[in-house]
């Protein structure tokens, strides 16, 4: 009896220490032992960056600069970044991504014949651990002017790349003070107004989704304007229509990593 009872005793402590193992490593793979903090201004020596302090806000630049009495924004808005020079240091540069809350300056990255490779790549292209922000040549052959172009970026639970995407847009209300997303490409500047927030599987939402069918456009933007709970918002009356050029901002889900949080922004015309 006292044999029985020890190889229970010992069986019991083994399960209770693996369960507490299992459950310490599911809170610390998905970053609740290291809350995001405030990313590090990233910078490399062969390129400087555009000066875009982080006080001048995206609808700043439209108020300011822009014309209302032209019919589209196109060719109003400064560019300030210098895509020779960007170039000369990695040609795989084809735009800067620019956005206050949460604050990112980065190089946007293309690769074409290797989608993946910028997500352990920096700008320079060099391995490194976070990554840059990049967009897939396979399903954007045509970024910015596809009907949808998605921007991948790692969520750093040092807040680097999207590390702080989701805490940020989750604490502001997208209805009552508009978020914006300027894009600086070589020859234009776009502005994207962002009107939803979802909780998606891990299913590619471009190799599932094909923009260019307006029914399969329309059926993707029903879906999210259905979605309801918790790190979703939807902007009032603003579900793109087809014909709308979309941008999505795709980063891991804060607590599933196995699933993707989206920032949704139609572009302003």
């Amino acid at each position: 009896m006292n044999k029985k009872r020890l190889i229970y005793t010992i069986m019991s402590a083994v399960l209770f220490i693996s369960g507490g193992v299992l459950l310490f490593y599911f809170f610390w793979a998905n970053g609740y032992f290291n809350p995001p903090k405030q990313a590090p201004q990233q910078s490399y020596e062969e390129f400087t960056y555009p000066s875009l302090p982080s006080e001048i806000e995206p609808s700043q630049i439209i108020t300011e600069t822009i014309d209302p009495d032209k019919e589209t924004k196109e060719g109003q808005i400064k560019n300030p970044v210098n895509f020779d020079e960007l170039k000369k240091t990695n040609s795989d540069i084809i735009g800067w991504f620019y956005m206050t809350s949460p604050y990112v300056s980065q190089p946007i990255l293309m690769k074409k014949g290797n989608d993946s490779f910028y997500l352990s790549h920096d700008a320079t292209g060099n391995y490194a651990k976070n990554g840059s922000l990049f967009v897939e040549y396979t399903y954007n052959k045509d970024p910015f002017n596809d009907p949808c172009t998605i921007i991948y970026g790692h969520r750093q639970s040092d807040g680097a790349m999207f590390g702080n995407l989701e805490t940020t847009v989750n604490e502001i209300d997208i209805n009552a003070d508009p978020q914006y997303v300027v894009i600086y490409l070589p020859n234009s500047t776009k502005i994207y107004h962002i009107i939803a927030t979802v909780c998606h599987d891990n299913k590619h939402v471009l190799a599932y989704n094909n923009f260019g069918n307006k029914s399969e456009y329309d059926k993707f933007f029903n879906w999210v304007y259905k979605q309801s709970g918790k790190g979703v918002q939807l902007v009032t009356n603003e579900k793109p229509q087809y014909g709308d050029k979309v941008l999505i901002l795709s980063a891991c889900l804060r607590t599933d990593r196995t699933k993707r949080y989206l920032v949704i922004a139609k572009e302003l015309t």
